[in-house]
């Protein structure tokens, strides 16, 4: 995922609206300690980390987009939004998951971008308890998130196939929750489907393509329903199945 002020503004909005990174820690309450080191790898903003810090020693906070780190670093030093006790333990880095070689934590984190065998070949050995692994339950038919069909990239239901048929000791958890958009206005919601466009690539000339995405912007558009809250008046529902996986390494 490429980062850009407004995206981040609207993630921050949406799991503050469905409390989806703070369920996503309630997921793995259990199979941390408040004397571990984590590391939280593809973190984004790092709302996640926000999240998990209360629940282990400390946390590197660890991406290769500068604008992501960024703003989590202003979040972490602005005390009118996180305490020092959580911003204490969060140490943003930026950094490749390549850099990585070499160091080790007690738990590794990783939070829905594409897993890959490649990428666990590296992810397991910095890992000296545990991988915990979110991933989206059912793939998504098309975008960023779409499910490869080749070996090197896969499902939750193939990520579970390889850690059997590696002999890896593993449990999972799954839960269906809300991590739709929220909007504060009506030039809110002009500017996320004015976003959406592009990023659907409405600059193309071809006239079959903007009309699908005519569509698409439409369907959303249906979709939006009132919430009858002052803060956020409006809101366009997404249910994602996460699933957790916690290996044991």
């Amino acid at each position: 995922m490429i980062w850009t002020p407004r995206k981040i503004e609207c993630y921050k909005q949406a799991s503050e609206y469905t409390s989806f990174h703070k369920k996503l820690s309630v997921l793995a309450e259990p199979y941390l300690n408040k004397e571990w080191s984590l590391a939280d790898i593809g973190c984004g903003p790092g709302l996640l980390s926000i999240w998990l810090a209360p629940l282990v020693a400390s946390i590197d906070a660890i991406d290769n987009d500068s604008v992501a780190i960024d703003d989590l670093k202003t979040r972490l030093d602005d005390v009118t939004l996180t305490d020092r006790y959580t911003a204490e333990k969060i140490k943003p880095r930026l950094a490749s998951i390549e850099d990585l070689e070499g160091e080790s934590w007690d738990v590794v984190s990783l939070s829905f971008f594409g897993v890959s065998t490649d990428i666990l070949e590296v992810v397991m050995p910095l890992a000296k308890r545990r991988a915990l692994i979110y991933m989206h339950g059912r793939p998504d038919a098309e975008g960023p998130l779409a499910s490869a069909s080749n070996s090197e990239k896969f499902s939750a239901a193939e990520m579970e196939s390889f850690l059997k048929q590696n002999n890896f000791a593993f449990k999972k958890s799954v839960i269906e929750m809300q991590f739709g958009q929220p909007f504060k206005g009506i030039d809110d919601i002009h500017g996320f489907l004015v976003d959406y466009e592009k990023q659907l690539g409405l600059q193309e000339s071809d006239s079959d393509t903007k009309n699908r995405i005519e569509r698409r912007v439409a369907d959303i558009e249906e979709r939006i329903i009132k919430t009858n809250r002052f803060d956020y008046p409006y809101y366009l529902p997404k249910s994602i199945n996460v699933v957790l996986f916690i290996i044991r390494t």
